[in-house]
Order: structure tokens, then sequence, then C-alpha cells
């Protein structure tokens, strides 16, 4: 009976592939801001400093370890970016700079720092902060990041595989009587690509100014040249854009093989409550060649003759079989405790 619960097992491990994710409860530190007096307001968690031209001083977080044992953090200072799911990300430390951007908060903000902190203590970490003497327009927004570093046992037990969930404490920064920046989006461009493996046809988004786009919504569609039809559909809501920065919008389902040809984009966007509204209308291309080589790499289709369709009724014939298996074995070895 044990060998025959050690094959289930095994299949149960095959077939699901052993995914395990982290969960944000299961952190084991906390974070704080020790906000300065030049805080804007003092009701938010966060750092949103009202500064001056030339302007130095230190941004000071405390992390506690609260578990039973010494943990390494590594902290680091990043610029915001706007991620590919219109969610403002402050997790890329290394994020490549928009064209539009002026201000790059990287290069006014000391690097990152690795601090080890004992068993249920906690250490402040400090960042040197230097604003150009010729200031900035707008806003300026990023993150002070922190991330526990797995130790060897943790490495050995899978967890280096997990996602790894951090604490970000907020950095707003604007200069007192800074001018009104009126939002802006701009189409960069229109494209076919994959995305882990899925195809789609992507809008290159751009915030080209120093202020953020809140409650972003987007209605889009995309029809062949000289036709009406809509050949992709895709509405989304409740996205924002952090200040110069773009992401790539993605429309379709990544279900269906691309097929070359010359299509039209319909794109409109609003603002929170639809303050600001922008349309844009673009012809774009697909290729043989592009559509071929995205094609034969999604691993839902190849060249769109189900193969992936055919790919799930193989593994669920393996997995009717192997079920029968168990059955069978089961079956055998009670008939033999019964001899």
């Amino acid at each position: 009976m044990k060998k025959i619960w050690q094959i289930v097992l095994f299949l149960v491990g095959v077939f699901t592939g052993l995914m395990i994710v982290a969960r944000a409860d299961s952190l084991n530190y906390t974070v704080i801001a020790q906000l300065p007096e030049n805080q804007i307001t003092h009701k938010v968690s966060y750092f949103d400093l009202l500064v001056k031209k030339g302007q130095r001083q230190k941004l000071t977080i405390v992390i506690k370890n609260n578990d039973q044992k010494a943990h390494k953090y590594i902290v680091s200072a990043n610029r915001a970016i706007t991620n590919d799911n219109g969610v403002i990300d402050y997790s890329y430390a290394n994020a490549k700079a928009d064209t539009s951007l002026k201000f790059n908060l990287n290069k006014a903000i000391s690097g990152k720092q690795a601090i080890k902190i004992p068993a249920k203590t906690s250490k402040k970490v400090s960042f040197q902060l230097s604003i150009p003497k010729n200031g900035f327009p707008g806003i300026a927004l990023g993150g002070i990041n922190v991330v526990q570093v797995l130790d060897k046992t943790q490495q050995e037990s899978g967890m280096s595989i997990r996602n790894q969930y951090a604490y970000v404490i907020g950095l707003k920064l604007q200069e007192k009587n800074r001018a009104t920046v009126k939002p802006d989006l701009k189409l960069v461009n229109v494209k076919a690509k994959q995305i882990d493996y899925q195809n789609y046809v992507t809008a290159r988004l751009q915030n080209p100014r120093p202020e953020i786009i809140h409650g972003l919504k987007i209605r889009s569609y995309i029809t062949a040249a000289n036709s009406n039809k809509k050949v992709y559909i895709t509405n989304k809501k409740d996205m924002a854009m952090a200040p110069n920065s773009s992401f790539n919008f993605a429309i379709g389902n990544g279900e269906r093989a691309l097929v070359p040809g010359k299509y039209v984009l319909h794109l409109t966007a609003t603002s929170s409550n639809g303050k600001y509204k922008w349309r844009f209308i673009r012809n774009f291309t697909i290729s043989k060649q592009t559509a071929q080589a995205l094609n034969d790499t999604a691993i839902n289709h190849v060249n769109g003759n189900g193969y992936f369709w055919w790919l799930i009724i193989g593994l669920g014939m393996v997995i009717i079989v192997l079920l029968l298996l168990i059955i069978w074995l089961l079956k055998k070895n009670k008939t033999q405790v019964k001899q």
C-alpha cells in the first residue's frame, strides 16, 4: 500500500508542477518611515515631501525583524515606473529611463544597501537625497524597496523559486509653489508582441509629463484595414501611470494565432472621472515573418492548427490511463491481503 501512495504522490507532483506561492502574510519583518519636518501630510505612512532647489537631506526608515533568527535585507530606492499591467511599480532598480524623463530620482538618491538585523531587533537605514540646483518640474515619484535575502536553508528547500514579496515605502517629491502640470498621453507605437509566450498586439502608451495619471481607463479595438469588423477588443480600467513613464497595453486574449495583414487600432483613454480624454487611431502592419516567428514560439498554438488542444487531449488521456493503473494496483493489493 505504501508503494501505491508513493505513486499517487509522484503523479500529483508531475501534474501540478509543485507550484508553491509565497503569501504576503508570511513576511516576518515590518518597515516604517521616519517622516521628516518637510512632510506635506502626516496622515500617510509614506514620504510626501516638499523640497527646495539644491536641498540635501537624509531619508530614514526603520526595519524590524520579528523572526526568531537574524536576517539580511537588501534596501534600495527606485524610481517609479508603469508596468505592463498598468500599475505603478517601485521594484525595478535598473529600469530604463523613459525618453521624456528630465529628473531621474535614481541619480538623486544614494545606492542600495545590505543590512543584517538580529532576531527581534530594529535597525535604521538612511538614504541621502540630493535635489538638483535647478530643481525639477512637477512630481518625482519613487519608493524605498526592502527585500529579505533568503538564507541557505530556505534556498535548499526550494523557496528561491517562490514569489518574493517586498515592503515598499513610497516617495513623492515636489517643490513649493510648483506650476500645475496638465497630464498628457501619447501613443508611441503599435505592434505584434509576445508576452509570456502568448501573442498580442500592444499599444505602447507614454505619459510624457511629470504628473501621475490616476484612474486610467482604456477602451480599444482593432479592425482589418478597410473593414469595420472588430478583430480584437480589449477594455481595462482602474490603471495608473507614473510620471514620465511608458507601458505596453496588450490587446487581445493571447489565445489566437496572429494573421499577417494591415490593421487599424482604435483606442480611447480617460483619466479619473473622465477629466482628461485621449483618442488615437493608428494604422499598423503585421508582416508574414513576424506572424510566423511569434506563432511558432507561442505555447497555445502553432500556426493556428490547434496543437494546444491536441496537447491538452493527450495529457488528459495520459492522466486517465494512470488513474486506471492506480485503481488496478489498489484492487490487486486488496486481493493479495485477502489471500
